[in-house]
């Protein structure tokens, strides 16, 4: 579904920037009135997140298996998620990543790899066809984990930054439009507080 036919976002749900996958899947932790707050936290959340990204997603989702997220589903999201971020901060800020975000992402990575199965029929040749067991939520998160190594190993193209305006925690692809924000508001926040700043220490250089 497209990002102009999709259903109207429930209440809470994360904004859509358009990033790589691994970048938005860690931007659904989104700051409101100081806290951060899980975008992603009910199923009709996850749904609709889910399906806004389906540009991003290979794995087909069908209505049935977004109707069913349980609170299982969000769990795992949000495990990895959490180590989305944790790996995205450390490449970020040059620091060691925590070994438990490693250990998490690779263990997402390995899980339902498909394997290749003989069909052979007669009146046809030989074909392959690739058959994967794996429950297509786990899929999707199996996705955002080779998203996310591809990108951190450099192999993805994508120049990441943390946004610089106040408060924001969301990350985004430098290289799409040479900004210091990940969007427009962001943007305007972060002169809005320059500009205030530079107001502040006038006012004080004046006083002195």
């Amino acid at each position: 579904m497209s990002l102009e036919t999709r259903a109207p976002a429930p209440a809470g749900a994360p904004p859509i920037h358009g990033e790589p996958l691994p970048l938005e899947f860690a931007n659904t932790v989104l700051p409101v009135r100081g806290e951060l707050r899980n975008g992603i936290g009910t199923p009709e959340q996850l749904a609709w997140w889910l399906t806004a990204c389906g540009d991003r997603i290979a794995t087909p989702l069908s209505g049935h298996a977004l109707h069913a997220i349980t609170s299982a589903d969000i769990e795992q999201f949000a495990a990895l998620r959490q180590a989305t971020r944790g790996l995205l901060d450390s490449r970020v800020h040059q620091c060691p990543p925590h070994p438990w975000d490693v250990a998490l992402v690779n263990r997402v990575s390995s899980v339902g790899r498909p394997w290749p199965q003989l069909l052979w029929t007669d009146g046809a040749p030989p074909s392959a066809q690739d058959v994967c067991t794996a429950p297509p939520l786990v899929r999707v998160q199996v996705e955002i984990a080779h998203g996310l190594i591809e990108l951190l190993s450099g192999g993805s193209g994508v120049e990441l930054r943390a946004c610089e305006a106040p408060g924001c925690v969301f990350f985004f692809d430098h290289a799409r439009s040479r900004r210091a924000w990940c969007s427009t508001g962001c943007g305007n926040r972060a002169r809005v507080a320059r500009h205030y700043a530079r107001r502040q220490a006038r006012s004080q250089a004046a006083r002195a």
